[in-house]
């Protein structure tokens, strides 16, 4: 089977392979259907290889307070306060 990436595609795959995150570009296809699987609720009809199993390890948090400690964005000094501004004055 051939698949043809547009170049922005092409881009993501090549950076996705550089980074570690899948091996080869056949990756891209088994990544794609097993989140697929996944959204739909499904489980592979033959096991996936080990090599294929392994190569995107998908690490959930397992709470709120896990996903912000882990998040790309700790250190970066968000603020998430909300405005205490109650809005304009309206006569009724």
């Amino acid at each position: 089977m051939s698949v043809h990436l547009n170049p922005e595609q092409a881009v993501v795959v090549g950076e996705a392979i550089r980074t570690g995150l899948i091996e080869t570009p056949d990756d891209v296809v088994n990544v794609g259907v097993e989140t697929i699987r996944q959204r739909l609720g499904t489980t592979p009809a033959t096991p996936l290889p080990s090599s294929t199993a392994d190569a995107v390890p998908v690490q959930r948090a397992k709470n709120l307070v896990e996903l912000f400690a882990d998040s790309p964005f700790k250190g970066a000094n968000l603020e998430f306060e909300r405005d205490k501004d109650t809005g304009r004055d309206i006569e009724l």
